[in-house]
């Protein structure tokens, strides 16, 4: 499910469009994709793009170019298991000309639990990735904040 806040068309509005698990096994072209089963013993990425839009956009962006994207994802454990910061980038910087942003979020090996029968860890995950800017402009607030949930993934050890 998407959300994103403000979101008054055909003013200002947002999307997060991509939230794109990339497993490094599976990096050779053109076979790059996302994967659902992840070896807990190696890195991963999460690609993330969103969009700001409308007619204020650009205004509304220009407000706040001092500040950055605060980009995070999140994995919620499905069953037993944590449920915890995975990775963060603060470096995007707004830009009035250009209203479609990107990042690559690197989560590092044995950041996720493998799940293991009879165990109360399941090693199902599913992920929930944030964008927000915040806005030092007083009342009534100007941050922008986008979600997006899933995809679900499943955390492996393949010995």
């Amino acid at each position: 499910m998407q959300q994103f806040d403000p979101n008054i068309p055909p003013y200002i509005q947002g999307d997060v469009t991509l939230v794109k698990v990339v497993d490094p096994a599976s990096t050779f072209p053109p076979l790059e994709q996302g994967n659902r089963v992840l070896d807990r013993k190696k890195p991963f990425e999460i690609d993330v793009e969103w969009n700001v839009s409308g007619a204020l956009a650009p205004l509304w962006l220009f407000a706040l170019r001092d500040s950055k994207w605060n980009v995070q994802a999140y994995a919620e454990s499905l069953g037993g298991g944590p449920e915890i910061l995975l990775s963060r980038d603060d470096s995007v910087t707004p830009d009035f000309s250009v209203l479609n942003y990107s990042t690559k979020l690197t989560v590092q090996a044995n950041t996720l639990e493998e799940g293991n029968p009879g165990s109360n860890t399941s090693g199902i995950y599913k992920l929930v990735v944030s964008v927000f800017l915040d806005s030092p402009i007083g009342l009534p607030g100007y941050d922008m904040v986008g979600f997006n949930e899933g995809p679900i993934i499943q955390i492996e050890d393949p010995v």
